[in-house]
């Protein structure tokens, strides 16, 4: 019998009755569909002593396989077939390649054969058991799993279980409440058979545990647990205000260092990137990737033993974060702050900056399985940096500027979630780094060069992340070293050109490479 296609549908009773001592093919090909009782009724009427081999190809069945004592079904989906609901007592069952049984209840196949087909419980009510005399071949199994309540879809096979299959098992940001336990997810009476999680890993809450094989079974367990992507994922946002703020500072103290040579108030911008890897206390790196514009404008006010100049400035950046696995976050950060410099007739000079942040943060994480969790907050931040020094003039055009300089950055803490119902808080974020160094400078009419060097300690300690109560360490404490160089082009007396690049290492952190290029207008 061939069913080509066909839409063959009951409302009451079985689609196909095959009578008793009966023999028969039926082949339902070409896009027909099989549904019997609005997908809940039974397919199949397999009277006792009968004989069925069903091939499905590339067709769809809505209802359910339950074949009574005596009758024998041998069934065989393939090219796309998909299958919805349950099976029981079926003699053979094999899945090819693109083929999808979308599992709706307990069910029993006394042979299964995964020539790359998958076998899926989310659409089922409920937990379920899928129940095999033996297994061969190569599939994936997609199970559903209730940590809490110690409740996950099971597959036992019964007999031996041979090839490779892969275990597709719901990952979650919720925390298990009871913490965790082993999970047996597999039972098999013997054999070869290998089987992995899908990602290699199952997030549940702040963690990612593996599956293991204890004789012939497999457990879920946390001997060896990692740290979850979507912990990765918050922990990389709260850590990155500081290198943000920082960032957008590098242009700030290149055009106060042009108004120190100069003397002359006027209008700037300047645009710049940097890009930072940094790994933190407790390893959970990410990449940094920082774009952004600055500008302002200041005037200098003459006083009896030297000049202070002020000025405003504002700006943007927007900081794109990657993480191992394919999770990544941004952060768009809008800015306005006060600057200002006071530098004596000895050549001593002190500047302070003052700036003010609105972070807007985005989280997107690839979670173990693939699923994607999503979430954002929006915080403020609050800076200010102070620095000494003093112009040494070693020849006519040759200076040496040697300084010190502190900065502070508090971050407004903030609790958020992701739609994967991970949780995370962090009650501030800090920063307090220090640096001494050094800027040799050769200054003539039309180009300016110089290069300078800096040690900078952070200090702040202890900025804590809590992701579903369990507590990370989330500070940069440690020393860097800085490299600079950039210069200064004049294109006229009141307009000039200004580029800067700049390297860092340190403990837990690296900027491979920063640069900024400008414009400034010198006020007559």
């Amino acid at each position: 019998m061939a069913i080509d296609n066909a839409y063959i549908g009951s409302v009451e009773g079985p689609a196909i009755k095959v009578e008793g001592g009966a023999q028969a093919t039926i082949t339902v090909s070409n896009g027909s569909t099989l549904s019997a009782g609005n997908g809940r009724g039974e397919l199949l009427d397999v009277q006792s002593d009968s004989v069925l081999d069903l091939v499905v190809d590339g067709s769809y069945l809505h209802g359910n396989l339950t074949i009574p004592e005596g009758g024998l079904v041998n069934v065989r989906l393939q090219n796309g077939t998909r299958f919805t609901g349950q099976m029981s007592d079926v003699k053979n069952l094999q899945l090819d390649a693109g083929v999808g049984w979308d599992i709706m209840g307990d069910s029993n196949v006394e042979s299964l054969v995964l020539n790359g087909g998958s076998i899926d419980f989310a659409k089922a009510e409920g937990f379920h058991q899928l129940s095999m005399g033996e297994l061969s071949g190569n599939g994936s199994f997609g199970l559903k799993l209730d940590m809490d309540n110690q409740q996950v879809d099971f597959l036992n096979i019964e007999g031996q279980a041979t090839g490779n299959h892969v275990l597709s098992i719901q990952n979650s940001g919720a925390e298990p409440e009871s913490g965790f336990d082993p999970l047996q997810v597999v039972h098999t009476g013997g054999g070869d058979a290998q089987f992995s999680v899908l990602g290699e890993r199952v997030d549940l809450g702040a963690y990612s545990y593996g599956l293991e094989r204890q004789g012939d079974d497999w457990f879920l367990t946390g001997e060896d647990r990692e740290v979850s992507p979507a912990t990765r994922s918050v922990q990389a946002l709260f850590n990155s205000a500081p290198t943000v703020w920082y960032g957008e500072m590098s242009t700030l103290r290149s055009r106060i260092g042009e108004v120190r040579s100069s003397g002359q108030g006027g209008a700037w911008m300047r645009s710049y990137g940097n890009q930072y890897r940094v790994a933190g206390r407790d390893g959970l790196g990410f990449e940094q990737q920082q774009s952004g514009f600055s500008l302002g404008v200041d005037a200098p006010l003459a006083l009896t033993d030297g000049v202070l100049l002020v000025g405003l400035l504002g700006g943007y950046s927007k900081s794109d974060l990657s993480q191992s696995r394919g999770s990544s976050g941004t952060v768009d950060s809008f800015y306005v702050g006060t600057y200002g410099t006071w530098m004596n007739n000895n050549g001593y000079y002190v500047d302070g900056v003052l700036k003010l942040n609105q972070f807007q943060n985005r989280a997107d994480v690839l979670m173990s399985d693939f699923s994607k969790a999503k979430g954002s907050y929006r915080n403020y931040g609050l800076g200010a940096s102070l620095e000494a020094g003093r112009q040494i003039q070693l020849t006519e055009h040759l200076f040496i500027e040697p300084f010190a300089q502190v900065s502070a950055v508090a971050v407004q803490g903030k609790s958020f979630s992701l739609d994967s119902e991970l949780k995370a808080d962090n009650a501030a974020t800090h920063s307090l780094l220090g640096k001494v160094g050094m800027t040799l400078e050769h200054r003539n009419q039309w180009l300016s060069p110089y290069i300078k060097v800096a040690l900078a300690q952070e200090f702040a300690r202890d900025n804590d992340v809590e992701v579903n109560g369990h507590r990370f360490n989330n500070d940069l404490y440690g020393t860097r070293a800085e490299l600079g160089a950039g210069l200064a082009l004049s294109l006229s007396s009141n307009l000039q050109l200004h580029a800067d690049f700049d390297y860092m290492n340190g403990q837990g952190i690296e900027q491979p490479w920063g640069a900024n290029v400008g414009v400034r207008y010198a006020f007559d």
